[in-house]
């Protein structure tokens, strides 16, 4: 064909698997459980009066709810007509002819196929059935990496901090590989990469509506990075690519999200009791919603109507798990007894504030603002009520734009104690100067720490990790210090935790986006979050009304907890005293 390109004569096109003519199939990586009766019917009763004959428009407005259900700065997320799809965009916008992309062997069948179709060429990084990290170092002179955590076909996965070490040398590199982080299986996993999103500019990650909300028929997807990345990625999206059914359909899927999250996660509990129960075949280790199994357990499953995929090359084949009974008539096929099920226990996460929750250091930062200040407005009248009312008013979590806030206020004011002007603004704040105020940040940023470094000597541990760890529940910390700051606080603990800081506008409280990506980082089902002021609050609420399907409760400490807490708060004096309270 003269008029086509001559390196795609080749290229085989993708091959849907031969579908069953009866019986289970367990070869598409499916939710097993259609969409609940009531989802369904609020969807038909949309569509009955959707228009045919209009364009779609709400893709806008739903990214907009999917980006701040997932605490992604704006401009931060793309919605898109399924992962494969974005994925062909990643490809479209990122590869030169000749580029190279690395994937995993084995991995997706379509990887290939979206390489090659932008000139690109594949080079396959050996994985097995787990997935070693030394051979993805090997390959980050490419210009992209494709990583599929849990990986597909066999299930493999690493968990945030064993991938840590390739994430940072990719991002080292004089001219950093594009990652992508494919987590189209990410629901069931132990974690979710979703904090790394922040980190590294580098990298994006990729997920799929097919599982996780059971809406394969739908064809949705979305990328998470750095709005710069998106941007460049949404300016060559075809609009109009998303249909309206599809658009309404996740808007009702987030509707009902709660409906859909029991069975997501009752699945890997019931993979885990499959994989142990096999005796003459094996199931490698998967945080996937499907095993790989050896030796190819297809001759005796097809002749009972039980449809799987095999793998080419391998004496092998994935097994996508289906419903209890589904399951427990595969197992009966291979010649074992799928176990009773177990009680699953909830995923519970701790998050905590580290200033006046774990670290006292109300004493330094007192200083270390007092000080700035004395340097940059020497007539200034400051005190620590000044600074306290500052702390109550709210929107002044962090200490150098609290100390901006009062620099704003004081060249509108004068030379004035601003005690009472701040109190007299508490819940309102001071829009009227944020222009201003976010105008000083940078220098108020550089004096404050500057002062910092000196007064941290006044700070002290308030809980040690063997304390924390006591009641069982995982352990997250949300932070108003900045990035610099929370490296001394764990010098000043002696222990670290996986953690959100006041890195970027969006992760600052009393914005929740922080406390969203712990929850989805986490998978957690019920958090209690330990703060100390108004904004630690606020940040508690907000989230809970963008994630109704977790459990959230917010747990108030400090002398001034009564002025912020809520009667259904936890409320102690300190952090000591609630963890006793933890069930």
């Amino acid at each position: 064909m003269p008029h086509l390109r001559p390196d795609l004569a080749d290229l085989p096109a993708y091959q849907r698997p031969p579908e069953p003519s009866a019986g289970l199939r367990l070869h598409m990586n499916e939710l097993p459980t259609d969409w609940p009766e009531t989802a369904r019917e609020a969807l038909l009763a949309r569509l009955q009066t959707l228009p045919f004959n209009v364009y779609p428009e709400r893709q806008g407005e739903l990214t907009e709810r999917l980006r701040q259900r997932l605490g992604a700065p704006a401009g931060g997320l793309l919605l898109g007509p399924s992962s494969g799809a974005l994925l062909d965009l990643v490809a479209l916008a990122g590869l030169a002819s000749g580029d190279t992309v690395a994937i995993p062997d084995p991995g997706f069948s379509l990887y290939p196929l979206l390489a090659r179709r932008h000139g690109g060429r594949v080079r396959l990084v050996p994985q097995g059935t787990g997935f070693p990290l030394e051979p993805w170092f090997q390959a980050l002179d490419c210009r992209q990496l494709w990583l599929t955590l849990p990986n597909n076909p066999t299930g493999a996965w690493l968990s945030p901090a064993e991938l840590e070490p390739l994430l940072e040398a990719a991002a080292a590199r004089p001219n950093p590989p594009l990652v992508v982080l494919d987590e189209a299986y990410a629901e069931f996993a132990p974690a979710t990469h979703r904090l790394a999103v922040d980190r590294y500019p580098n990298l994006v990650l990729l997920r799929t509506f097919s599982k996780a909300l059971a809406s394969a028929a739908w064809r949705l997807g979305y990328l998470v990075g750095a709005p710069a990345l998106i941007g460049r990625l949404a300016a060559l999206q075809l609009p109009y690519s998303i249909p309206s059914a599809s658009l309404e359909a996740l808007d009702v899927a987030l509707d009902f999200a709660p409906a859909f999250e029991s069975a997501v996660r009752a699945l890997p509990e019931r993979r885990d009791r499959f994989a142990t129960a096999l005796t003459t075949h094996r199931a490698a280790p998967s945080a996937g919603n499907f095993l790989h199994v050896t030796p190819n357990p297809s001759p005796l499953l097809e002749p009972v109507g039980i449809k799987v995929r095999c793998l080419p090359g391998a004496d092998a084949a994935r097994v996508s798990l289906g419903t209890e009974a589904d399951t427990a008539r595969v197992a009966a096929a291979l010649g074992a007894v799928l176990p009773d099920p177990a009680p699953r226990p909830r995923r519970r996460l701790l998050v905590l504030d580290i200033d006046g929750v774990l670290i006292d250091a109300d004493r330094s930062f007192l200083e270390a603002v007092a000080r700035a200040l004395a340097e940059l407005r020497p007539a200034l009248p400051w005190s620590d009520a000044s600074y306290r009312a500052f702390k109550r008013a709210g929107g002044f979590n962090n200490d150098f734009r609290l100390a901006a806030g009062a620099l704003a206020l004081a060249e509108v004011h004068g030379d004035v104690d601003l005690q009472g002007l701040v109190e007299a603004a508490t819940g309102r704040g001071f829009p009227e100067l944020e222009a201003r105020l976010q105008a000083l940040e940078p220098v108020a940023q550089v004096v404050v720490q500057k002062h910092y470094a000196d007064t941290i000597r006044l700070e002290r541990p308030l809980a040690s990790l063997t304390q924390l760890q006591a009641p069982g529940w995982e352990l997250a910390v949300l932070t108003g210090r900045p990035p610099e700051e929370l490296v001394l606080a764990w010098q000043v603990l002696d222990y670290s935790l996986p953690a959100v800081c006041d890195a970027a506008p969006h992760l600052r409280k009393p914005e929740p986006a922080g406390l969203l990506q712990l929850a989805d980082a986490f998978r957690a089902e019920e958090i209690v979050f330990v703060g100390d002021t108004v904004d630690d609050a606020r940040c508690l609420r907000a989230a809970a009304v963008l994630r109704p399907e977790v459990s959230w409760r917010f747990g108030a400490v400090g002398p001034d907890r009564t002025r912020f807490a809520a009667l259904e708060d936890l409320q102690c004096e300190t952090l000591l005293q609630l963890l006793q309270e933890l069930p």
